[in-house]
């Protein structure tokens, strides 16, 4: 049943597989008599894991068939609960719980010359925009890199979908020919060429600077990150955490949500990069860094809450009810 007052859903895993090395698919379904919200290319769900964990996804399917939604989980090796809970308790007939979609990395209506460039695990917001694309008959390619063919996922789907001759596979492992070129993949776009890139933040800073230097504009390259914000270069401070009284130093090179749970205590955290506004907490007193985009400038100029995922203190102490 839907929750209509948390626009949180209850599914069921339709089907559960291993669809390249370390990557689950889940096809899910409505568990009860109610139908999926319709999505667009681009959209993710938080998905609830279990005492607390919440992990956002990108829907990959095509969005011209909501009637079940398709989620690729990679399984990190500094997994703190999210895909590695995913990969080794999540079976077919689970019934768990989602939000409603939402896309902060939706396709522009009017974009044209369109490349798409995935990073392993990215393919998945991109592969739903490929569909999208393919319907609109636009003007697009879509690469996908991987390490090696055995971490590559869809790409048999790929292979077989109507925009097939669109595509690029580049292997890191492969020849020297098959890997990812940016000056043949941005050779020949012009100004107003739309680009967009997912997949880890080193991989996406080389395709969109490379994009850039063949012109494009930068407003028309778009990202979308799968891994936390690193923190580096920070003065340290301390955060009193009011409710159990402890005092936790937050040294140069963590976030405050890091500097918690190494003491114990275990903030609600999704999507790690300031976008989702899970680990938003109230604070007491201290000046906030905001770092965040969920917060409008406004809130932040309240300094009401803050981001503990990427926010950091400008004071040498701040106070959170936490």
């Amino acid at each position: 049943m839907t929750n209509e007052a948390s626009q949180l859903m209850n599914v069921r895993i339709r089907r559960f597989e291993v669809i390249a090395k370390d990557i689950a698919c889940l096809e899910i379904v409505p568990a009860g008599d109610f139908e999926l919200p319709p999505f667009s290319a681009g959209s993710h769900v938080d998905v609830f894991i279990n005492d607390g964990v919440i992990r956002q996804y990108s829907i990959c399917n095509d969005p011209a068939d909501p009637s079940h939604y398709r989620l690729a989980v990679q399984k990190e090796a500094t997994s703190r609960g999210g895909s590695k809970a995913i990969h080794e308790t999540f079976r077919t007939d689970d019934v768990i719980r989602i939000s409603r979609p939402r896309n902060n990395f939706g396709l522009a209506e009017d974009a044209e010359d369109i490349v798409l460039v995935a990073g392993g695990i990215g393919v998945t917001p991109i592969l739903s925009m490929a569909y999208q694309l393919s319907r609109r008959q636009a003007d697009f390619t879509f690469h996908l890199c991987a390490r090696s063919r055995d971490r590559a996922a869809f790409v048999e789907e790929i292979a077989a979908s109507p925009f097939a001759s669109r595509f690029h596979l580049h292997l890191d492992e492969g020849p020297s020919q098959q890997r990812f070129d940016p000056f043949r993949a941005f050779g020949e776009i012009g100004p107003r060429a739309t680009v967009y890139i997912c997949g880890p933040k080193g991989f996406m800073d080389f395709v969109a600077g490379a994009a850039k230097n063949s012109g494009c504009q930068a407003g028309r390259i778009h990202v979308e990150s799968f891994t936390p914000l690193k923190i580096e270069g920070e003065a340290e401070f301390e955060v009193v955490a009011a409710r159990s009284g402890m005092t936790i130093t937050v040294p140069s090179d963590k976030s405050i949500a890091d500097a918690l749970i190494d003491a114990g205590i275990m903030p609600k955290l999704s999507c790690e990069q300031g976008i989702c506004g899970s680990c938003l907490t109230r604070v007491i007193s201290g000046d906030v860094d905001h770092r965040d985009t969920y917060q409008t400038d406004n809130e932040k100029r309240e300094n009401k809450q803050m981001s503990i995922c990427c926010s950091r203190a400008r004071s040498k102490q701040i106070v959170l009810d936490i």
